[in-house]
């Protein structure tokens, strides 16, 4: 037993019980029941601590429950999901409608994580579904690219990738997952495959919009580049963005301007929030003409950018 405990995956807050092994799951009023036993199953401290012979069916729930949503990638993961599905379905409702009302609606990166961890353990339970893999790697790509993030740009990205190309190997012709699986690619710095991905998208009498993508099929092929991948640009504005948070706002400035001062990346990737980030800094070093001209170039990107707009009537007025 003790050997076993170690193989589990630690998880603040929960700790594990052994069943006997003809252990059962009695629920429904007694009119159902699912065996358990022989699998450590994990419940909250409280009820750990709590317990006067086999947990309750309430009990195993929760733990199970708590287990998934603080570690899907868990040992016994695939076990675990599956029990929730015979033997607690309300709980899947949930963690589908969570992920459906994330989805609806622009949110922060804790938001992304937890839309994340929900697919994943839908996933589990339909492993050959490309579908959940896709949302995931999309869901991925899209904390990649979140200003609050970017320090984490790389780990995000090369995610991604791993959650596309299984959902390539599910479902090989989808032109959502090629269009995606070819952007992680091209983030990494991965062009070949970027453009063999594409390919097939803009090849694609069905698709819509694949003008940008012949454009940027062109431009591979011809050798036009950025001078390095364009995840590392993501991270060195995370690094602009933490020097600009402590106050380092020269540093902060001259790590923009360097990655502005590729021109490939510049086109590919507008970004309004970092010339907003260059001219706060500006402003906070009392340069107030060059913080306008920022901002101006933010809103030729955006012009709907709130906070770019707002900024630069603060500049104007002052």
């Amino acid at each position: 037993m003790n050997a076993q405990m170690r193989e589990l995956t630690p998880i603040k807050g929960i700790r594990y019980f052994y069943p006997p092994d003809d252990a059962m799951l009695v629920f429904k009023d007694g009119k159902a029941q699912i065996p358990y036993g022989g699998m450590p199953v994990p419940l909250l401290e409280e009820d750990f601590a709590a317990l006067d012979g086999e947990p309750s069916y309430d009990e195993v729930g929760r733990g199970i429950y708590q287990a998934l949503r603080s570690n899907p990638d868990c040992i016994l993961c695939e076990q675990y999901a599956a029990l929730l599905r015979d033997a607690y379905p309300h709980f899947l409702a949930e963690l589908a409608s969570n992920a459906i009302m994330i989805d609806s609606k622009d949110v922060d990166v804790p938001y992304l994580d937890r839309k994340i961890t929900c697919l994943k353990i839908l996933a589990l339970l339909e492993p050959e579904n490309p579908g959940l893999p896709l949302e995931i790697g999309r869901t991925f790509l899209d904390r990649g690219m979140r200003l609050s993030a970017l320090h984490l740009a790389t780990v995000s990205i090369y995610r991604a990738e791993h959650f596309l190309r299984r959902a390539h190997t599910l479902a090989h012709a989808d032109l959502k997952i090629l269009r995606y699986l070819g952007e992680a690619c091209y983030l990494l710095g991965k062009y070949d495959e970027a453009v063999g991905f594409w390919r097939g998208v803009a090849a694609s009498p069905e698709e819509l919009e694949v003008g940008g993508l012949r454009d940027r099929i062109a431009r591979i092929e011809a050798g036009t580049l950025p001078h390095i991948p364009p995840v590392d640009y993501l991270e060195a504005i995370g690094t602009a963005v933490a020097a600009y948070q402590i106050g380092d706002y020269e540093e902060s400035i001259t790590i923009l301007q360097d990655v502005l001062m590729d021109p490939v990346f510049r086109e590919d990737f507008p970004i309004p929030e970092v010339h907003c980030l260059i001219g706060k800094g500006f402003t906070a070093l009392d340069m107030p003409k060059y913080a306008e001209e920022e901002f101006r170039q933010a809103l030729a990107i955006d012009p709907s950018n709130e906070e770019a707009q707002a900024l630069l009537a603060q500049v104007e007025a002052a």
